[in-house]
């Protein structure tokens, strides 16, 4: 099915680069050792193929610690994790590199590291070699995305070294300074694509009876929307990071593994958030360090909160997002995965829908008018997880640990 709800980028843009040259077919990074541990590959198969994780961890509450043992060291490292190992990357027939995707800034390629290229020295293991695993390679899509990238693998640095990041955000594997490529764990399905097909299955087979659910039913999306608040609660609590660009298109969905206790009404996938471009520190938001990731990215209406949007912001080279802005823009990524609407806004054009973006607090009542929304009840569940958290005053929305706690509270 061809994606036709995608949300218009709002961006700040810089003087166009048009040195936008395939990566090399071998990357070959410097000598220290990798910091990052890798992970066996799985096959990919079709545009939304998933690469399964070996073994689920244990799913922690970040409410149950306050992260006492978070090195503060590991919050204000100021050199990213280096990926040391080489890279081939894949070709399509035509002799293209495979790409997962691309933005404003940059491109994600699919490679694989190579084999080691001096030969053992002592007796081969006696055991199989592991099969290669697939990583996905993000790289500058222009020079000036060279300063977005390096703030980028500092924050995913930062981030990786806080205990439960493997829970909660797609492994990062180490940063390539020479190319300013970021190397991750590969996994391609967003769960913005998941929401489509969904949506698509939801209105052939809607009935009375199904009308008034979230697409893919309400304990599907109940679980979905405990992990990632208790993902945005482990972001602020542990890594002390705000995202800055939560949206449907940056949560990836690597599949659970097939333990004879996953229940099969419970979402079938870990969310992980993606996409660190526009992230900075909470503790220190106002630092010039903290703003480099956020000065030049690219802002989606939809899922942005309104108090980004509106011009005195948009004309400020000062505004950041704010752990506020993470609250708001993950409560419109539930409601769209709720309604199955990537739109949200049921405006005739863009103009329209970014009006109602201003106005973001009423998202609920602007959805209820377009053509799911049956799909939020009045007072029903889906209601009650968002509404706490698209307050028009930012300093009155719920805290993500309050929101866990509320979440938790409530019976299906």
């Amino acid at each position: 099915m061809t994606p036709t709800h995608l949300p218009f980028p709002l961006s700040v843009r810089t003087q166009h680069d048009t040195d936008t040259r395939a990566p090399p077919l071998l990357v070959v990074p410097g000598l220290t050792p990798p910091v990052t541990p890798t992970v066996d590959d799985e096959s990919l198969s079709g545009s939304v193929a998933t690469l399964h994780s070996g073994a689920s961890s244990p799913f922690l509450s970040p409410v149950e610690g306050k992260f006492k043992d978070v090195d503060a060291e590991d919050r204000t490292v100021s050199t990213s994790d280096s990926f040391t190992d080489e890279l081939e990357y894949h070709k399509d027939p035509r002799g293209r590199p495979v790409e997962y995707g691309r933005g404003l800034w940059s491109v994600v390629y699919k490679a694989t590291p190579c084999e080691p290229s001096k030969p053992y020295l002592l007796t081969p293991p006696s055991s199989p070699a592991v099969k290669a695993r697939t990583v996905a390679v993000k790289s500058p899509a222009r020079r000036d995305a060279h300063s977005i990238l390096d703030a980028e693998a500092l924050a995913l640095t930062r981030v990786s070294r806080v205990a439960g990041s493997q829970n909660h955000v797609v492994p990062f594997k180490g940063y390539i300074a020479d190319s300013h490529s970021i190397v991750m764990s590969a996994v391609p399905l967003a769960l913005s694509t998941y929401i489509e097909e969904k949506a698509a299955v939801a209105l052939q087979n809607k009935t009375t009876k199904t009308m008034f659910e979230p697409i893919q039913g309400m304990t599907q999306w109940y679980d979905l929307a405990k992990k990632l608040i208790t993902g945005l609660c482990w972001l602020h609590d542990g890594p002390q990071m705000v995202h800055g660009d939560i949206k449907p298109h940056n949560i990836l969905l690597r599949a659970r593994s097939n333990d004879d206790d996953l229940e099969s009404d419970h979402f079938p996938y870990e969310p992980l958030f993606a996409d660190f471009s526009s992230a900075h520190p909470i503790s220190n938001s106002s630092s010039p360090e903290s703003s480099l990731g956020t000065a030049l990215t690219a802002l989606t209406p939809p899922f942005t909160a309104p108090e980004l949007l509106c011009v005195s912001s948009l004309k400020s080279p000062d505004v950041a997002p704010t752990p506020e802005s993470d609250v708001f823009s993950l409560a419109v990524t539930l409601l769209a995965a709720a309604t199955g609407d990537l739109l949200l806004y049921p405006g005739a054009n863009h103009f329209q829908r970014l009006a109602m973006a201003r106005e973001g607090h009423r998202v609920i009542e602007f959805a209820r008018s377009g053509p799911n929304g049956s799909r939020i009840p009045r007072n029903g569940i889906v209601e009650q997880i968002i509404k706490p958290a698209i307050v028009k005053d930012p300093s009155q929305r719920i805290k993500p640990a309050e929101w866990v706690n509320l979440v938790e509270s409530i019976t299906i």
